[in-house]
């Protein structure tokens, strides 16, 4: 059985925090990358594209919301991590293995792309 003083136990939920924190600050960079792009599009659109360009904008509200829910998981995680309150009980994770394969799966994805083409923006754009 693996309890909450196990640093184990520990240590994975310092590194769920971690993670969720890197989401969050990579989600908000993205969205502000957008929202930065549509501004200076914003600058030379007709009124048409203007209308188009302020849907996207919307759209980016997601961004907030997952946030908000996300910073609850965290202070969630974080609690238990102070606390020490968790217990699984029969569990057979391998916390350190868990952590080890994780860590070989992050070395092994493909960077970010260096975002859409001119002509994926002009195909989402006439979507909407």
């Amino acid at each position: 059985m693996a309890e909450a003083s196990d640093p184990r136990v520990v240590a994975a939920l310092a590194a769920a925090v971690k993670q969720i924190d890197s989401v969050i600050s990579e989600t908000e960079r993205g969205v502000n990358r957008i929202l930065g792009l549509i501004e200076l599009l914003m600058e030379r659109a007709d009124k048409d594209g203007m209308l188009k360009l302020e849907g996207v904008m919307e759209a980016c509200a997601f961004q907030d919301l997952t946030g908000q829910k996300l910073r609850k998981v965290e202070r969630l995680l974080e609690h238990l991590q102070q606390k020490a309150v968790i217990t699984i009980p029969g569990s057979t994770v391998d916390f350190a293995k868990a952590q080890a394969t994780r860590a070989e799966r992050d070395v092994n994805i493909a960077p970010a792309s260096k975002g859409l083409s001119q002509e994926e923006v002009d195909r989402l754009l006439k979507g909407m």
